[in-house]
């Protein structure tokens, strides 16, 4: 597992914001897709070539979201809520072992809390 210090978390940023917005962008697509499916799937004859070809897009959709996904955590850094932009990056502080927390929006990383604690449980770093 690798620790990050702040600064090195803090220079992941930008590209750990543009895999979330592009795996958000998926998700939101995807529901579209879904929701089209739903609708198709309870018409009294829903055509075969549209079904088809609605669950392949959302077949590669769900690939290209891992890929996503697995981009974020090749960093090092775990994703915890795609819809929030929730992502946590290992580090140690004193002794112990931590999240660094960052949430989409937030220009740098400020808090962090202890493996087992959540976001709510979060300390600023100032402290």
């Amino acid at each position: 597992m690798k620790y990050f210090t702040v600064e090195e978390a803090n220079q992941l940023l930008p590209v750990i914001t543009r895999e979330l917005e592009a795996l958000q962008q998926l998700q939101h697509s995807f529901v579209q897709f879904y929701d089209e499916l739903e609708r198709l799937r309870l018409s009294e004859n829903p055509p075969d070539d549209e079904f088809f070809t609605i669950e392949s897009k959302l077949d590669f959709m769900e690939i290209e979201a891992q890929s996503y996904i697995h981009n974020i955590h090749s960093f090092g850094a775990e994703l915890k809520d795609i819809h929030t932009g929730l992502v946590d990056f290992p580090a140690i502080i004193g002794e112990e072992e931590v999240l660094l927390c960052w949430r989409q929006g937030e220009p740098a990383i400020t808090h962090y809390h202890g493996r087992e604690e959540s976001y709510d449980d979060r300390r600023s770093l100032k402290n």
